[in-house]
């Protein structure tokens, strides 16, 4: 199974809320789940820190996952 990170949308609490997740893809490179809650950038030392942050600048680039299509 491949991940990584993608930005989701869903709606919480009548508000809209966008968030970076890990994204779980199917063996046909479908979305098949999300992480229920978004990812904090976070590394042992800043180095990592930073490659973090690289991927989730990358997340922007791939469309928006809509939560509720992702996951029942």
């Amino acid at each position: 199974m491949t991940w990584n990170y993608r930005v989701v949308h869903r709606v919480v609490n009548a508000e809209d809320i966008y968030a970076v997740h890990e994204c779980y893809y199917d063996d046909d490179g479908f979305p098949e789940m999300v992480t229920e809650d978004p990812i904090a950038a976070q590394g042992e030392t800043y180095e990592e820190l930073v490659q973090e942050v690289v991927h989730y600048i990358a997340a922007l680039a791939y469309p928006i996952l809509e939560y509720d299509k992702i996951v029942p």
